[in-house]
């Protein structure tokens, strides 16, 4: 079976990791969480950053940054159609209220045109499906008084307007999970520029320590990467610039191969953007739900594992009764397939997942 992604770890990369092993420092202390959050720091030009054990206790961190520095702060305009630890993070501690908005169904990403109230009491939540990068500085141009986060999780190493994203938000966070462009296994970050906010969940990170040991001055969370993990984030971070010239093969294969097919389009991009390269989508512009199941069902047969368009969000039991207009998000789900976008997949593989692709759309008219 083709997967849908796996890491690239070469023994090059994992060297770091065997070292992190035999120093005998495995839990949260030892060189590599230094060595791998300067290194990480210096590529993406962001002033604070702190490793944590996860992607979604980033975006949990960043919701608790957000309602510490701004605590009457209430509502937050978030997307309809994401991973559902975007929406998950900001409940866990309750006191937020959801502003839904639909989907775009050229980005894939949530519809900012649609923002009616864009003022300082409302926060936004910038969600980069697939790595496809909404323009936070042309949104802060637009609402200079809203809050902007990122969810960067999926967006690590696309820009807007010459910089990487998560770098011109409040704060972002980002994942380093197995199937993300460089990995930890699990692990996270969360990076600002805000100071207060950086001490804050630096400390709330490791249950809210103060600066005498053993003496807790606020409630907080284990949340600490370890120096395994760092470590491996470490040997990644080393051949960052192979991975990424890898993964930008692979994207400009599938859109060579599958170009100038009618029943396909890819996302688009917003002025100013470079997408991330992380996952490759298509959408099948004529589909429906039961057709689209029918390709993913056929790639199986043929060995090619492929992964769906989210769900809006009330598909979800525990967010079921959130109101909001699924128009797009729904059409997205329906047609739109993920295929396998890691970055030792040859140009082999991608001929044969292209051409099944091709013998499907050929044979289904």
């Amino acid at each position: 079976m083709l997967p849908i992604y796996q890491p690239y770890l070469p023994a090059s990369c994992l060297q770091y990791a065997h070292d992190a092993l035999d120093s005998t420092w495995i839990s949260s202390q030892g060189v590599y969480i230094d060595k791998a959050k300067e290194k990480l720091k210096e590529v993406i030009g962001s002033k604070y950053l702190i490793l944590v054990n996860n992607g979604t206790c980033a975006t949990h961190m960043l919701a608790l940054g957000l309602k510490f520095k701004y605590p009457n702060l209430k509502k937050i305009i978030v997307p309809n159609n994401v991973y559902v630890a975007a929406w998950n993070s900001f409940l866990f501690s309750g006191g937020w209220e959801f502003e839904v908005i639909d989907a775009n169904e050229h980005t894939w990403n949530i519809d900012h045109s649609k923002i009616k109230d864009g003022g300082k009491d409302t926060a936004f939540l910038a969600v980069h499906n697939l790595g496809n990068i909404i323009n936070v500085p042309a949104l802060k141009k637009r609402f200079p008084e809203m809050l902007i986060v990122e969810d960067d999780c999926e967006g690590l190493f696309g820009k807007y307007d010459g910089k990487y994203s998560g770098t011109e938000s409040l704060i972002s966070s980002l994942s380093f999970f197995g199937n993300k462009t460089i990995t930890s296994g699990e692990g996270g970050a969360v990076i600002t520029a805000d100071e207060e906010i950086f001490e804050y969940l630096n400390s709330i990170r490791g249950q809210g320590q103060s600066s005498m040991r053993y003496i807790h001055d606020k409630l907080g969370y284990n949340y600490r990467m370890t120096n395994i993990q760092a470590a491996l984030l470490y040997g990644q971070l080393m051949i960052l610039d192979e991975i990424r010239e890898k993964k930008s093969a692979v994207f400009e294969l599938y859109k060579n191969e599958l170009s100038g097919i009618d029943e396909i389009s890819f996302q688009q991009l917003e002025p100013g953007t470079e997408h991330a390269q992380w996952m490759f989508g298509i959408r099948l512009n004529k589909f429906d739900f039961v057709k689209k199941r029918m390709l993913e069902l056929f790639l199986f047969e043929n060995n090619i594992e492929t992964r769906p368009m989210f769900y809006s969000i009330n598909q979800h039991a525990h967010l079921s009764e959130i109101k909001s207009d699924n128009t797009v998000a729904d059409l997205l789900n329906h047609q739109c397939l993920i295929l396998p976008s890691f970055p030792e997949l040859t140009r082999s593989q991608i001929l044969t997942v292209t051409r099944k692709i091709k013998d499907f759309l050929r044979t289904s008219k």
